[in-house]
């Protein structure tokens, strides 16, 4: 009896485990620089807590559920490719995870420890830069039904340091706000 009870409780907490997160994709990695091979270059490394947001539209306050969401966390990089560009230079990446909002318009994203990358590391960066610039987290790029969104590495830290105890709005570049509402939510 007691074996089945075991197994019965290892079963419940795993699938509430999973069932947390199981509105995830994987993660992908460097997606633009995917045929770049391996990276020769890491940045700091930086704690993205689990992050929840609700998404609802601005003008009813409706929820919008099964909804894809995808954070993107950008960094930026040196890279020197003929295949992009020719004298090198400053340029955005991702990694990008893309996960569906539950019933109520909720999405849960997994706590990641992110690490820039970068695929160069020769005379030029030297040369041109005076020294090595090492890759560099810049924010979260949010996209949801069309809009972009930002999520800043102060909001970040407001989570991780579990400081956000009213929802937080987010907004696009120059303050834009379009007919979806995303929030962080504690």
């Amino acid at each position: 009896m007691r074996k089945l009870l075991l197994v019965v409780a290892t079963l419940f907490f795993n699938s509430s485990t999973v069932s947390l997160f199981a509105q995830c994709d994987e993660m992908r990695k460097s997606v633009q620089y995917e045929d770049l091979g391996e990276p020769v270059l890491e940045g700091k490394p930086t704690l993205i807590p689990e992050i929840k947001l609700k998404v609802t539209r601005r003008d009813t306050g409706d929820i919008v559920p099964l909804q894809e969401v995808g954070l993107l966390y950008m960094w930026k990089h040196f890279l020197v490719s003929p295949k992009y560009n020719t004298d090198g230079r400053l340029t955005l990446t991702s990694d990008v995870i893309v996960c569906t909002t539950n019933a109520d318009g909720i999405v849960h994203f997994p706590e990641y420890n992110f690490i820039p990358r970068g695929w160069y590391d020769g005379p030029k960066i030297r040369s041109l830069l005076q020294g090595t610039i090492l890759p560099k987290f810049i924010e979260i790029e949010v996209g949801a039904v069309d809009n972009r969104f930002w999520i800043s590495k102060d909001q970040i830290k407001k989570i991780r340091d579990n400081k956000v105890k009213n929802p937080i709005v987010l907004k696009g570049p120059n303050g834009f706000v379009g007919p979806i509402k995303v929030e962080i939510i504690p």
